[in-house]
Formats: structure tokens, sequence, C-alpha cells
């Protein structure tokens, strides 16, 4: 029988996270290589522990009583790149004290996932904070709908993570803060020394306890080092209020993060955001601008308010990526393209002389399957072409439908902009 040499194997068995997608496709094939024989054990083993998934109670004890306490299987726990905590709320599972059982075995961890818990009972313990800390390569972590017992435990947590650059938060909650925040901890210096993140994405409801939430954390970072070393900044809210856009939700601390931003994705309300134009009108280091709509239709002045958000970024020679996407209820219709000239207008090739590329996406809920009805595309694509000559001169259009319409107008190559710090673990954004 033939014998592969182990570099070709382990090769392979490499490849296996890539092209599977998902846990449920990449643990039951590597474990299947584990079993083949010896030789393919430890190139499995060691892709197996690339990430630790952890959902249920029988799970955790498994990994808590076979390798943690194993001499020889602890020796793959430095092999962990990526650590997701999908812990359930009830007892007794929310009791199991990861951060303490294993602060000081996962030395290699970057990306640190927690999803859909209460974290009250995993940092109750007095030393929980300063075993956090020991997870010192952590670079991402994402928070996804988590409940901590008070804003302070967020903000320990944060602190605690001297390697943090990247942070994802959607939805986590607290006790309900005062209706009247308080005040800014200071007169525009930082004295917080961590987090100093570069990536910031945070997402939050419409509703006055989820802003109150919102606003005080943004009032509690914009006092940190991020407030200068933020270049990434993606902020949304959940659609249940169309009509005000993420200034209304996060609030005038934004603007404290105006220096150093390159990158900005952000949600527009359907009216004039004046709130919204002073915050562009700080970002004097801006080379990508994002802009999002979502709203049941689309707004007749939809275009006069882009223009005039245009004229509000202050370097415009530095701006080399425009995005804009509409996304709303309804068929197509031309009457959504009135007003299209002020966004051509706006966009001057003196004025933007370094812009590479505009993107507009039309995105509808309601897609008709009748072919009758597609063959509208062909009169929206002659509107944009005529109300976006200026554009239109030295660009390309494209037409697609998938799940809806798509409009795409790209002014030159893409540009390639560096905003991320220089890590390969940016999957939590994504």
């Amino acid at each position: 029988m033939p014998v592969f040499p182990t570099e070709l194997t382990d090769e392979i068995i490499a490849c296996i996270p890539v092209v599977c997608s998902g846990t449920r496709e990449r643990y039951p094939t590597l474990l299947c290589c584990s079993l083949v024989c010896s030789a393919w054990l430890p190139a499995s083993r060691h892709q197996l522990f690339q990430e630790l998934y952890i959902d249920t109670p029988v799970r955790y004890d498994l990994l808590v009583s076979r390798v943690l306490h194993s001499e020889e299987m602890r020796l793959y726990l430095p092999s962990v790149r990526t650590v997701q905590l999908k812990i359930p709320d009830s007892p007794p599972f929310n009791r199991r004290p990861f951060m303490l059982e294993f602060a000081g075995h996962l030395p290699s961890v970057t990306d640190m996932h927690m999803s859909r818990t209460a974290l009250g009972a995993w940092i109750s313990h007095p030393s929980s904070f300063v075993a956090i800390s020991r997870f010192s390569s952590t670079q991402s972590l994402m928070i996804f709908r988590c409940a901590f017992p008070s804003f302070g435990a967020l903000r320990r947590i944060l602190t605690s993570l001297p390697s943090l650059t990247i942070l994802r938060l959607d939805d986590p909650s607290w006790p309900d803060p005062a209706a009247d925040l308080s005040p800014r901890l200071s007169h525009g210096a930082s004295i917080v020394r961590r987090p100093a993140l570069s990536v910031l994405a945070a997402s939050w409801g419409s509703h006055s306890p989820d802003q109150r939430r919102a606003q005080q954390f943004m009032n509690w970072l914009s006092e940190t080092a991020t407030a200068s070393s933020l270049v990434d900044l993606r902020v949304s809210k959940h659609p249940e209020t169309a009509q005000i856009g993420c200034m209304e939700t996060f609030g005038p601390s934004l603007v404290r993060f105006g220096r150093a931003v390159r990158r900005l994705d952000i949600e527009v309300g359907e009216s004039r955001d004046p709130k919204l134009e002073r915050f562009l009108c700080s970002l004097t280091s801006l080379e990508a601008l994002h802009l999002r709509f979502d709203s049941l239709r689309l707004q007749p002045d939809a275009w006069v308010q882009i223009a005039s958000l245009m004229h509000s970024v202050p370097r415009r020679t530095k701006l080399l990526d425009l995005y804009i996407k509409f996304h709303y209820s309804g068929p197509p219709e031309l009457s959504n393209l009135d007003g299209l000239e002020a966004l051509d207008a706006a966009l001057q090739p003196e004025l933007f002389d370094d812009l590479q590329a505009v993107k507009l996406h039309l995105f509808y809920t309601e897609v008709s399957t009748n072919p009758q009805e597609r063959v509208r595309t062909e009169p929206m694509l002659a509107v944009f072409k005529t109300k976006l000559s200026k554009l239109y001169e030295r660009s390309t259009i494209e037409v697609s439908a998938d799940e809806g319409y798509s409009y795409t107008v790209s002014v030159g190559p893409q540009p390639v902009v560096d905003v991320e710090p220089p890590t390969d673990h940016n999957t939590a954004l994504s």
C-alpha cells in the first residue's frame, strides 16, 4: 500500500477548514481524518483545536475533563486561535467559570465571540477580570446580544484585554441607564489607556433604553485611547424606526472620533440630519464613506440629501470610495430617481479628484418573478445614464438582479483602502 509523505497529508488536512463551510462540516470532516491512521492524527487535532465552539454543558465538561485536565491533550490548547462561547442563559451551565479555568492555557487566541448569554455568573468571581487579562493575545472581540450585570462590567472586560483592537457589539444590554447620562469624564482628553480600538462595529435598537445604552457606551469610549486610534467605524440600528438615523441613536459623542476615522459606514435617516452633517465635517482623514438607507420607500429628496452630505466632507480630495445603498420595499419606479442630478453635480471631478469608485445599490425586498416586469431594468439604466452624465463619462454602469434590483456605478478601478490593522482575524466584522 503506498504511503503519502506526511508533508502532503498535513497540507491536505490544513485545507479542510478553508473548503468546509461552517462548524457542522468542518468538525465531522476533521474527526474522520483523525481516525484514518496514527500519522493523520496530529495534523487533524491541530486543525480541530484551531477553534473552540462551546454551546452545551456536555461539550464544556468534556473540554475540561478530557483536554484541560489531560497532560497529553492540554498540549493542543496553544493551537486555539478562536473561541466561540454560545452559552445558554440558564443554570447550571452559566456558572461554569470558563475565564478562570482557561486563563493562561489559551495563549494564542486572537478572536473571541460571546453570543446570547447572561455574563453575570461568568464574571462574578473577584478574580474574573484578572483572568480575562490573561487572554493577552485577543485582538478581536464580538459580543452578540449578551446581558451584562452592569455597564461597568462591560467596561472592565474591554479594558482588561491588552491587545484588543477590533470590537463588534450587537445589541448588548445592561440595566437601563438613567434618562440623564452622566457628563463627560474630562474636557476632551483621553484619560483611559484601554481600549485602543482600530475597528468598531456597533449596532443597537432604536427604542429609548437602547439609545441610552448606545450613548452611554459612546460617551465612555470617546474618553479612552480609542478617540485617537479608531480608523474604521461602522454603526447601525435595528430597523424599527426608519425615519431616524444613527446620529439619533448613538448621540453627539460620535463626533469625538472624527480626527482619525478613515472608513465610515453609517445608516442615514429619511430626512436631512444636521447632526450627521456636523459629524462628516469632523472627518478630516476620511477615505471611504458608506451611506445606508433602510426604509419603506425611497424618498423623493434622498438624492438631494446625499448631495448635501457630500458637501459636508471636509477634505474631499482624500475620498477614494463612496458607496450608497438603498434598501426598501416595493417595485422599482422611475420616480425613485427624481433628483439624481444633484448627486452628479455634487461629485464634481475638481472637488473629488481622487475618487476611484462610486457605487449605488438599490435593493428591493419585493421582487416580481414576472419576466415582463423585469423589462423595467433598461429604462432604469437609461435614467442613470442621463442623470449621472458627468459620472457616466468616466464610468461603467453594471445592472444586475439578485433578490432585488442592483445598480452599480463604478468610476475607475476599485480602491484598496487599508484601514484595518495588520491581522488575519477580522472575520467577526464580515
